[in-house]
């Protein structure tokens, strides 16, 4: 009886417990050491974390300013940084996008009290750290070590796991989204036989969770941009109110303030809600001009948390920072003529278009695969227009902004490859439900591998240097 009792429990929950292992292969590959080469750290902009002999990861050379900014959001003010007289970025780099920030910073305060009543120290763990992070120093010559900069690494065990929590959260959303916009719950164990929600794991496994996971940073928000595009439009499919409409104009514009790429959902939004009012439902151009000073208010809206956030730093704080546009500079191409503009953006676009096509590899493989199959067998492909329109708008505007703000890169670009991910889905052959199961574990043991494969490439460290994201 026993025994019936756990082969029962195992037929009905295989899938998910497939599911589940897979993704803890997946965590395990991340932390099973770095994958930088200690020589390669400086010039790929990584830093090799080594925990002990089994445990360690590589990080960007940006997360230890994100750390400063978890741990004490105060530093988001700091205009100046100098460290033994090197000039280091500033605080004031993440203020374009407090929110992330602030809530991590929010999320550690209880994981600290925890941590200080189980009074949890080790310090062969902190020295190991220690060492490994000050190797790029050896390495480079440079007389500095991590102390110079951090005089005690404990207090940031507690931000470091609220930015995994954090990562989490984001990770859980975007899948959760994106099943849920093809009316799957992931909620049930009957939806991990189901194709759809297997097409999402690609929204877990990618090059952005393999470095930004590990390695915290406000670009993970990129899954959730996808995904939130898919879902808001999937509303509007279903009932397209202006209330929707309106919620999700505040919703991206707050969201903007975790991260700046929740313009393209925006617009997206914007565009796909008009196309569903004049297009499929046939109004005329008075109605647009009746509904235009709606389309304001949701301009309004999304342009308000953003400039609220502005107004209180120029006010209280001396002046608003955006890195992008005042140091980097962003946007500069725009002093040039007309043609070098337009050659700028589309070598630009093709550059940061073709690392998302080589990144996700598998997902540009499947749709061959169906229309070669969809080409051989004679049928029709249904073509769902919607999914297809959605995601030119999404890529489209991903690539003109980027290409024009001057930095691409796949922490921008993979977004314009998942999008697709709902008009793939639509494709599908139906499946022999009598075999269903057996492709479902041809897919998980993809994805076995795959995981692993994902997590110990280089790519994306070295981004700009690494031309091929597979190696």
């Amino acid at each position: 009886m026993p025994m019936t009792r756990y082969s029962d429990f195992f037929r009905e929950k295989k899938f998910f417990l497939i599911f589940i292992f897979i993704l803890f292969v997946y965590l395990i590959s991340l932390y099973s050491g770095p994958v930088v080469n200690d020589e390669k750290q400086s010039e790929y902009n990584a830093r090799n974390i080594v925990i002990n002999d089994y445990l360690g990861f590589s990080i960007s050379s940006d997360t230890g300013n994100y750390m400063r900014l978890a741990n004490n959001p105060s530093l988001l003010f700091e205009n100046e940084r100098y460290v033994k007289d090197r000039k280091l970025t500033a605080g004031n780099v993440g203020l374009s996008r407090p929110a992330s920030f602030i809530t991590v910073y929010l999320i550690s305060k209880p994981i600290e009290k925890m941590l200080n009543l189980l009074s949890f120290s080790n310090q062969k763990i902190f020295d190991n750290i220690k060492n490994s992070l000050n190797s790029v120093y050896r390495l480079s010559g440079i007389d500095q070590t991590v102390d110079d900069t951090v005089s005690n690494l404990e207090n940031f065990v507690s931000t470091y796991l609220a930015w995994i929590i954090f990562n989490i959260i984001i990770i859980f959303l975007a899948f959760f989204l994106f099943c849920k916009s093809l009316k799957i719950s992931v909620f049930k164990m009957s939806s991990y036989s189901h194709t759809g929600l297997w097409l999402g794991v690609f929204f877990i496994i990618n090059d952005i969770t393999k470095i930004y996971f590990v390695s915290p940073s406000p670009a993970i928000l990129t899954l959730l941009a996808v995904s939130l595009t898919i879902f808001s439009c999937e509303l509007i499919k279903g009932n397209s109110r202006l209330k929707i409409l309106l919620w999700f104009s505040f919703l991206f514009g707050f969201l903007n303030l975790f991260y700046e790429i929740f313009f393209a959902p925006f617009i997206v939004m914007i565009i796909f809600y008009m196309k569903i009012k004049f297009f499929d439902n046939k109004k005329k151009l008075a109605f647009f001009f009746s509904e235009a000073k709606f389309y304001f208010f949701c301009i309004l809206l999304f342009l308000i948390p953003y400039l609220f956030w502005v107004g209180i730093v120029e006010i209280f704080f001396g002046g608003f920072f955006h890195f992008g546009v005042h140091d980097n500079p962003g946007f500069r191409i725009l002093k040039n003529d007309f043609l070098t503009i337009f050659t700028y953006i589309i070598n630009f676009a093709v550059y940061g278009y073709s690392l998302a096509v080589l990144s996700l590899f598998p997902i540009i493989f499947i749709f061959i695969f169906l229309l070669f199959y969809y080409f051989f067998t004679k049928k029709v492909i249904e073509v769902n227009k919607d999914y297809l329109l959605i995601g030119i708008i999404y890529t489209f505007t991903i690539l003109l902004f980027f290409s024009i703000y001057g930095q691409i890169g796949v922490r921008h670009t993979l977004g314009t490859i998942l999008i697709f991910l709902p008009l793939i889905y639509s494709i599908l052959p139906s499946l022999d439900k009598t075999k269903e199961g057996r492709y479902i574990f041809f897919t998980a043991g993809f994805f076995l591998i795959y995981s692993f494969f994902v997590a110990r490439k280089v790519f994306p460290f070295g981004e700009g240097i690494l031309r091929n994201p597979l190696i």
